[in-house]
C-alpha cells in the first residue's frame, strides 16, 4: 500500500466517457445521459387531460412547473404496466425544455467508454434509442433525449388510446402518498429556476449514514455497487475504517467505511448493503454506506459551518439536517491508504 496525496478527481476528455443512469422497465435496462437528468424523484401526482397525445401519460408539478410524463412502453411498442407508488420519474431536460420519464427503479450510474457504445443494426431517423451496450450479459438501450423531445413537441399528430386513468395509482393510500410528495415538491420550487442549463447545475447523489443525510458531488463517482457476494480481502494493521480491498473487473480498490471514518458505529456488511465507487486521476476509493436515496440538484450550494472538517456544509430543509461532504479532505486524510 503507497499513500498517495493529494489526490485529484480525475479529468476526463469529453469525447472519451459517458456518463449515464440507467433504469429498468418492463424488464429491460435503458439508460439516459447524466447530463440531461436534473433529478430522480418518486412518483408524484399525475394529472391527465381529456385527451393526451401517444406516448403521454399525463402532466406533473415538479417545482412549480408543470412538465409531461414521457410513457416509453407506448413509445417502444410495448405494453404499458400500471404504475404504483414504488414508480421514479427522471427528470430530465434538453436545450431548457423539461419532461419526465416513468421507470420502475434506477439500477446504477454507469461510466461507459467511447469503444463500448455500439451503433443499432438498423438506422432509424427518429428513433428514441441511438445506441445499446453489452454489459455482464445485459443489453443497455441508450436513449435518444433529443428525440423524444421532438416526438413531445409533434405529440399532438396523434392521439393517445391508452386510458391511463386505470393504469394510476387508485387506491386510498397511494393516493395520500402521491399527494404528499406533490406537496413537497412545490415547497422546493425555490431551489431551482428554469429553464435550465444543466452544464451549470450541480449534481449531487443523497445517501444515507446512521439515518443522517449525506450529499456527494456526483463528480467524483464512478458507479453504484451493493456489497452481495462481493468478495472482500481484509488487511492486517489497518485502521477498522478501513474494511479491506476489493476486486472490481480487475482494479484494486480500497474499502472504506465511511460511517465509522466519521466517528460512528461500524458499518456491518450484508447483502443490502451500498458501495459507492469513486475515481480521480490518481485515486480509487469504494465508500460503504447505508443506503443511496437519490441524485439531487442544487441551485445554489449553501456553504456553511459544517459539524467537522469532513463536512463542508450543513443546511436544513423541511425541518431535515443534510451535510455536503468535504470529499477532497476525505481523498486527501493520510489516514487512508490508496490500493494501486
Amino acid at each position: 500500500m503507497n499513500n498517495n496525496y493529494p489526490l485529484t478527481v480525475k479529468n476526463q476528455e469529453k469525447d472519451e466517457f459517458f456518463n449515464y443512469i440507467v433504469f429498468q422497465l418492463n424488464e429491460k435496462l435503458y439508460a439516459a445521459d447524466i447530463h440531461n437528468v436534473i433529478e430522480v424523484i418518486n412518483l408524484t401526482e399525475i394529472k391527465i387531460p381529456q385527451k393526451t397525445p401517444k406516448g403521454i401519460i399525463g402532466i406533473t408539478n415538479y417545482k412549480g412547473m408543470m412538465i409531461n410524463v414521457i410513457d416509453l412502453c407506448t413509445l417502444l411498442g410495448f405494453e404499458t404496466k400500471k404504475l404504483t407508488i414504488n414508480n421514479q420519474l427522471i427528470i430530465t431536460c434538453i436545450d431548457g425544455n423539461c419532461f419526465a420519464i416513468a421507470a420502475e427503479k434506477i439500477v446504477n450510474i454507469f461510466q461507459f467508454e467511447k469503444e463500448q457504445l455500439q451503433n443499432l443494426p438498423y438506422d432509424i431517423e427518429n428513433s428514441i434509442i441511438k445506441e445499446i451496450i453489452d454489459q455482464n450479459d445485459n443489453t443497455i438501450s441508450i436513449l435518444n433525449i433529443k428525440n423524444i423531445e421532438k416526438i413531445i413537441n409533434n405529440s399532438t399528430e396523434q392521439e393517445n388510446n391508452i386510458d391511463y386513468t386505470k393504469l394510476l395509482p387508485d387506491d386510498e393510500k397511494s393516493l395520500q402518498i402521491l399527494a404528499l410528495r406533490s406537496k413537497d415538491n412545490e415547497k422546493k420550487q425555490e431551489l431551482f429556476s428554469f429553464p435550465v442549463n444543466t452544464n451549470k447545475i450541480n449534481q449531487f447523489i443523497l445517501f444515507n449514514l446512521d439515518n443522517q443525510n449525506y450529499y456527494l458531488d456526483l463528480k467524483y463517482i464512478k458507479e453504484f455497487i451493493t456489497s452481495k457476494r462481493l468478495n472482500i480481502t481484509k488487511l492486517p494493521y489497518t485502521n477498522d475504517y478501513i474494511k479491506g480491498i476489493i476486486n472490481l473487473r480487475g482494479d484494486i480498490i480500497t474499502l472504506l467505511d465511511l460511517k465509522r471514518f466519521l466517528n460512528n458505529a461500524p458499518s456491518k456488511i450484508n447483502d443490502t448493503g451500498k458501495i459507492i465507487i469513486t475515481e480521480g486521476e490518481n485515486f480509487n476509493l469504494a465508500l460503504l454506506v447505508d443506503d443511496i436515496k437519490s441524485i439531487k440538484n442544487l441551485k445554489d450550494i449553501p456553504y456553511g459551518q459544517g459539524n467537522s472538517e469532513y463536512i463542508s456544509s450543513e443546511f436544513s430543509e423541511n425541518g431535515i439536517l443534510y451535510n455536503i461532504l468535504n470529499f477532497e479532505k476525505i481523498i486527501n486524510d493520510e489516514r487512508i491508504y490508496i490500493m494501486q
